[in-house]
């Protein structure tokens, strides 16, 4: 399996809810690993959602992402998270 393959199946995973999954996936984006691009957004977003999910090395992710974030950049990633919400995921 390469690491596009990986990123799919780890996505597919935390779609569902998978606390585990969002976390690793939120620190693929942070890093640009697993063959995704370096994605603060996408990171904070994953990282949220594990947060609010309990996951405590994410709600800890949340904070070091903040720094690295402009306004827009926060603004767009809560967006999509309240859209996630809305749609229960």
């Amino acid at each position: 399996m390469n690491s596009i393959e990986s990123a799919q199946q780890y996505m597919s995973v935390a779609e569902l809810g998978d606390l585990q999954a969002q976390f690793t996936l939120a620190v693929m984006y942070t890093n640009g690993h697993g063959g995704l691009e370096k994605d603060y957004i996408l990171a904070y977003k994953w990282a949220t959602m594990a947060a609010m999910n309990g996951n405590v090395e994410s709600a800890m992710l949340v904070e070091l992402l903040i720094p690295q974030m402009t306004r827009q950049a926060l603004e767009t990633s809560r967006k999509m998270i309240k859209n996630c919400k809305s749609n229960k995921l």
